[in-house]
C-alpha cells in the first residue's frame, strides 16, 4: 500500500489580552482560546469503513482532509477565589468524505432499521458549540472546591474518564456538578451530570440532549515515592436525548489503578475495573485490566522508556445470559488502543511494545507495535466491514508513531504515523483486506 506524504505549511495568527480593574492589579477578565490546525492522510480505510471501495461504499478510502478547531471566550474573576469561564468552539473540517452535508444520516445514533427517533455524535464537525461554561469556587470550605456547569472531567491515564480530545469536537464533555477535596498532591472528586452530545446543526444548552446521565468518584493518593493509589467508581445511565431516553440500562465500574512513573528507574502501571449492572433485563458482569512494565534507561542518549503493556476488556456473545462484554465507560478511545481507531478498550486482547524517547528538550516520540486479538470474535464487525473468519481471533498488527514538540510557550506541533496490517479478515467486497496507513500533521496555537 502506497502513502504520498504531504508537506503542509501552517500559518496561525491570534492575538489575546486581558482586561484589568487597574493597572499592575489582578486580572478580572482573561481572554484566551485556541486555534488547533491538523492536516489528515488516509490510505486503504476511514473512520467508518475499511477497505470497501464499492460505488456503495461509505466515504473515501483515501481522505486528505483539514480540520480546523478554534476555541475562544474567556474567565471572569469576579473574587479572586471564584471562576466564571464561557468559551465557544467551531469545528470544521476540508475534504473530509464523511462530512455532514455529503452523508447528513451517518453520524446518528438510533434502532437499526428506523429513521427516528435519533440523536448526533459527530467527533469531525460541530459549529459554534458552546464548549465549556461554569463557575467555580475554590476553597468555599477548607479543601473543598465546586465547579458547576460544563467543562471536560478527566483522571488518571484517561482510561477510565478522559477527554477524548483527538477527535475534532473532542468525545466528553460533561454538564456537571463536581465536588473536590484536596490536600496537598492527594485529592478526591465526586461529579454528577450528563454528556453532550454532538450535532453540528444545532447548539447544545447545558443539561440538554445529553447521551448519558451519570457520574463518579475519583481519588489519588501517594504513598512516599513508592506507590501512587487511584480508586475510581462511575455510573452511566441513558441521557435526555431522542432515542437515548428510550434505552434502558444502568452500568457501574468500580477499580483501582496502581502506578509508578520511576520507582528506580522502574516503570509500572497496573489497572482493574469491574463492571456491573443491567440492561434489557440481562444482568452485565465484566472486567477490564492494564498491565504495564518498563524501564527507564536515562544513562542512554535520548533517555528511552521501553516497556510492554497488556490492554484487555472482557467480550461475550448477543446469545449469552448476561452481558460480558466490557464497556469502557467515560475513557479515551485513541490513545493506548492505535492511532488509527481500529478498536477500543473493549471485547480486545492488545499485547504491545513500546519505545518513548525525549530526543531533545521539549520533545517526546512514542513509538508503539500492537498485536490485536478480540477474546469473542463471533459477531465482531470493525469499521462496519471487518469481520475476522470462523474460528479465528487475530485482528492484526499495528505500528503507531506520535511526536510532539513545544516549539514556543504558546505553540505545540504533533506529528503522527499509523500503519496496519490485518490479520485473519473475511475478504472485503470480493477482495482480501489489504494494509492501510494514516498519516497527520497538527499545530495548536494557545492564547
Amino acid at each position: 500500500m502506497k502513502t504520498n506524504f504531504v508537506l503542509l505549511i501552517l500559518l496561525l495568527i491570534s492575538c489575546s489580552g486581558s482586561l484589568s480593574a487597574q493597572e499592575n492589579s489582578s486580572k478580572i477578565i482573561e481572554f484566551n482560546g485556541s486555534i488547533r490546525e491538523r492536516f489528515e492522510l488516509w490510505d486503504g480505510m476511514n473512520a467508518k469503513n475499511y477497505g470497501d471501495d464499492s460505488p456503495d461504499a461509505i466515504g473515501s478510502l483515501n481522505d486528505k482532509l483539514l480540520y480546523q478547531r478554534v476555541i475562544a471566550g474567556f474567565v471572569l474573576h469576579p473574587i479572586s477565589l471564584v471562576d466564571i469561564a464561557f468559551h465557544l468552539q467551531d469545528s470544521r473540517a476540508f475534504g473530509w468524505s464523511l462530512r455532514d452535508s455529503e452523508y447528513p444520516d451517518l453520524f446518528k445514533v438510533k434502532a437499526k432499521n428506523t429513521k427516528e427517533p435519533y440523536y448526533i455524535m459527530n467527533t469531525g464537525e460541530e459549529f459554534f458549540e458552546i464548549y465549556d461554561l461554569y463557575i467555580e469556587y475554590r476553597e468555599f470550605m477548607e479543601n473543598l472546591t465546586f465547579r458547576l456547569g460544563r467543562q471536560k472531567i478527566s483522571y488518571g491515564d484517561n482510561r477510565v474518564f478522559g477527554p477524548g480530545d483527538w477527535g475534532n469536537t473532542g468525545r466528553w464533555t460533561w454538564d456537571a456538578l463536581k465536588i473536590s477535596y484536596k490536600s496537598g498532591h492527594n485529592f478526591i472528586d465526586v461529579f454528577g451530570g450528563g454528556t453532550k452530545i454532538h450535532d453540528p446543526d444545532h447548539i447544545s444548552i447545558p443539561f440538554t440532549d445529553t447521551e448519558f446521565w451519570g457520574g463518579g468518584l475519583y481519588a489519588h493518593y501517594e504513598i512516599d515515592n513508592i506507590l501512587t493509589l487511584e480508586p475510581f467508581y462511575a455510573i452511566k445511565r441513558p441521557g435526555s436525548a431522542p432515542y437515548a431516553n428510550s434505552l434502558d440500562f444502568t452500568r457501574h465500574w468500580v477499580g483501582l489503578r496502581l502506578f509508578n512513573d520511576d520507582f528506580y528507574h522502574l516503570v509500572y502501571d497496573l489497572i482493574a475495573s469491574k463492571e456491573l449492572g443491567n440492561e434489557n433485563n440481562k444482568s452485565i458482569e465484566a472486567f477490564g485490566i492494564m498491565a504495564k512494565f518498563g524501564y527507564h534507561l536515562d544513562f542512554l542518549p535520548s533517555m528511552p522508556i521501553v516497556a510492554i503493556r497488556e490492554s484487555y476488556a472482557s467480550g461475550g456473545k448477543s446469545t449469552d445470559y448476561r452481558i460480558k462484554t466490557y464497556d469502557y465507560a467515560y475513557g479515551s478511545k485513541d490513545q493506548y488502543y492505535g492511532w488509527m481507531n481500529i478498536t477500543s478498550w473493549s471485547n480486545l486482547d492488545d499485547r504491545e511494545i513500546f519505545i518513548t524517547l525525549f530526543p531533545v528538550r521539549n520533545m517526546k516520540i512514542d513509538t508503539n507495535y500492537h498485536w490485536f486479538y478480540i477474546p469473542e470474535p463471533e459477531g465482531t464487525v470493525l469499521l462496519g466491514t471487518m469481520k475476522l473468519k470462523p474460528g479465528k481471533d487475530f485482528l492484526g498488527n499495528e505500528l503507531d508513531v506520535f511526536a510532539t514538540y513545544q516549539i514556543l510557550k504558546y505553540l505545540q506541533v504533533i506529528a503522527a504515523f499509523g500503519y496496519f496490517v490485518p490479520g485473519d479478515i473475511l475478504p472485503i467486497n470480493g477482495h482480501d483486506a489489504g494494509d492501510a496507513s494514516w498519516f497527520a500533521l497538527q499545530a495548536l496555537y494557545s492564547f
